[in-house]
C-alpha cells in the first residue's frame, strides 16, 4: 500500500525544497513536513492545538496554509473593518451545488442570505416557537420511557433524533419521525454527506488526489451523498406542493411573492440547513450534558436557577429562559469547551495583514476554533468547565476568542434558532429530571474524533423524575 503522506515529497523533491526554504511562508514556524504536505489525522483539532502549543499563535500547517490561535485573528480574518480587504472563502469550499455555506462569491452569498433571512428573523422565530416546544416535549416524553431505566439510555442518538426531527419539520414541513420510534433513516444520508465533505477535504492536501476530485471519495460514501441530495430534492418538491399557511424556515420561498429559487437551489439550501442545523446542535447538547454531569457544582447551580425560575412546566418559554443568566453562561461555556465545529473555517488571503503579519495573496488560512478556546493565552484554566467566567466583570479572559457561530458577513444565520432550541430543552430537562452519567469512564476529549465535525463517544445518562413535578402529556400515561 502506498503511504500517501510521502507522495508529495517523493514525487516532487524540488517543490518540497522550494516550499521549505524559498516559499513566502518559509519563515513562519511549523513542522517541516507540513511545508510539503498537510499531515491530517482523525484527531485533527487536538493535533492542531498541540502544534500551536509548540510553535505559537501562527503555525504553518501546509505549503500554502496557516493556522492562527489568537483572539484578534477572528476579527482580522472573518470580520469586516473599514479600509481592510475581505478574506473570501477558500478553495476548500469549491464542491457541489452552490449553497449558503460553500458559495465563495461574497455578492452571491449575500443574495442567498437575503432570500433566506426572513425565515430566521426574530418575528419568524417567535411564530415557530410552538413547533420547537412540540419537539422538546416529545424528547422529554421519550426520556421518560427509555432513559429512566436503571441502565439509562444513550443520549447522543436522542439529541440527534431531536434536532433532525425539528429541523426537518422547520425546513420541509414534515418530521423525519425519529423521536417516534428511535430509528432515523435519513440521518445516515446526512452523516454520509458530512463524511464525503471530510474525505474531499483530506484529498485536497495531496495534489495527485485533489485533481481526481470526487473519484477520490469511497464509493459507499459518494452513494450516500447522492442519496442525500436526491432525498432533499424529493422533500423540497413535497414541501412546495403542501397547502399550508404555516410559517417555517422556507415558507417565504414559495408562492407568488417568493424570491424565485429553482428546485436545485432550494434543495441545496435545505440540505445545508438540515445538516448545519441538526448535527451541530446535537453535538453541543452532547458535550454540554457531559460537562454538566462531570461537574456537580455547575450542575447544581444550573438546576437551582432553572427550578426556582418557573412555577410550572407551562411557564418554560424562550422569553423566560433568556432571563436566566447562569443558563446563558453554561451555554457560552459549553460552546467554548466543545465547539460544534472544531476545525478552522478556511479563508483565502487577498493580500492583507493578520495580527500585524502580512499574508500574501492566495495563502489559505483559518483560526482554529478548538485551539483558541483551549489556549491559556485566551482563557485562564482553559480545561476547566467554568461558566462563571462569562458572568464575572473582573474576568480578564479574551472572550472574543470563542466564536462558535463565526462573525462578520458569514455569521451563522441559524444562531438565534439554535439558542432557542438549547435554552428550551435544557430548561425542561432540568425542570423535570435529575440526571446521572452512567458510563463514567468516558472522556469526551479523549474519545472524540474529527475531520470536519465531531464523531462523538456514547453518552449513557440515567434520568429520574423529580418528585411533585407535573408535566402535561407525561403524567398518567
Amino acid at each position: 500500500m502506498i503511504n500517501v503522506t510521502s507522495l508529495p515529497a517523493t514525487a516532487s523533491d524540488g517543490r518540497a525544497f522550494y516550499n521549505l526554504f524559498f516559499h513566502p511562508l518559509s519563515k513562519i514556524p511549523g513542522p517541516k513536513l507540513c511545508a510539503a504536505t498537510d499531515v491530517s489525522t482523525h484527531r485533527r483539532p487536538l493535533s492542531m492545538s498541540s502544534l500551536h502549543d509548540k510553535y505559537g499563535t501562527v503555525v504553518r500547517i501546509g505549503p500554502n496554509q496557516l493556522s492562527f490561535s489568537s483572539a484578534s485573528s477572528w476579527r482580522d480574518i472573518y470580520g469586516h473593518s473599514h479600509g481592510r480587504k475581505q478574506f473570501p472563502k477558500s478553495h476548500f469550499y469549491a464542491f457541489g451545488t452552490r449553497h449558503l455555506i460553500n458559495e465563495r462569491d461574497p455578492q452571491k452569498h449575500s443574495e442567498m442570505k437575503r432570500k433566506l433571512s426572513h425565515g430566521f428573523s426574530v418575528k419568524a422565530l417567535q411564530e415557530q416557537e410552538d413547533i420547537v416546544q412540540n419537539y422538546v416535549d416529545k424528547l422529554i416524553r421519550q426520556i421518560n420511557v427509555y432513559a429512566t431505566r436503571p441502565e439509562g439510555d444513550e443520549m447522543v442518538k436522542w439529541y440527534n433524533f431531536f434536532t433532525f426531527d425539528l429541523i426537518g419539520d422547520l425546513a420541509f414541513g414534515e418530521s423525519f419521525g425519529s423521536l417516534n420510534d428511535g430509528i432515523f433513516f435519513p440521518s445516515g444520508l446526512i452523516l454520509g454527506n458530512i463524511r464525503a465533505i471530510a474525505w474531499r477535504s483530506v484529498a485536497r492536501w495531496f495534489p495527485v488526489f485533489d485533481k481526481l476530485g470526487v473519484w477520490t471519495v469511497p464509493k459507499r460514501v459518494m452513494e450516500m451523498r447522492i442519496k442525500h441530495s436526491e432525498y432533499s430534492r424529493k422533500m423540497i418538491i413535497q414541501r412546495m406542493n403542501m397547502k399550508t399557511t404555516r410559517r417555517d424556515l422556507l415558507s417565504g420561498q414559495f408562492g407568488p411573492d417568493g424570491p424565485g429559487m429553482t428546485i436545485p437551489e432550494l434543495s441545496g439550501q435545505a440540505s445545508t440547513i438540515i445538516t448545519a442545523g441538526s448535527e451541530t446542535i446535537a453535538t453541543f447538547l452532547s458535550g454540554t450534558t457531559y460537562h454538566l454531569l462531570k461537574n456537580p457544582r455547575v450542575y447544581n447551580l444550573l438546576a437551582e436557577e432553572i427550578r426556582s425560575a418557573y412555577n410550572s412546566y407551562e411557564d418554560i418559554t424562550d422569553i423566560n429562559a433568556t432571563k436566566l443568566k447562569y443558563l446563558s453562561a453554561v451555554i457560552d461555556e459549553g460552546l467554548r469547551v466543545y465547539p460544534p465545529v472544531p476545525i478552522g473555517l478556511y479563508r483565502e488571503s487577498p493580500g492583507e495583514t493578520v495580527d500585524g503579519i502580512y499574508i500574501p495573496k492566495g495563502v489559505e488560512l483559518s483560526t482554529s476554533s478548538w485551539t483558541t478556546c483551549r489556549s491559556p493565552e485566551n482563557f485562564h484554566s482553559p480545561e476547566e468547565f467554568k461558566p462563571e467566567r462569562w458572568l464575572d466583570p473582573e474576568c480578564t479572559d479574551k472572550k472574543q476568542a470563542s466564536q462558535p457561530f463565526s462573525l462578520g458577513s458569514r455569521v451563522c444565520i441559524g444562531r438565534n434558532l439554535a439558542l432557542k432550541e438549547i435554552r428550551l430543552l435544557l430548561s425542561k430537562m432540568f425542570w423535570v429530571y435529575d440526571m446521572e452519567l452512567v458510563n463514567k469512564e468516558v472522556d469526551i476529549n479523549r474519545d472524540s474524533t474529527s475531520f470536519v465535525l465531531w464523531n462523538k463517544p456514547d453518552l449513557w445518562v440515567r434520568f429520574a423524575r423529580r418528585p411533585g413535578v407535573e408535566v402535561p402529556g407525561l403524567d398518567g400515561e
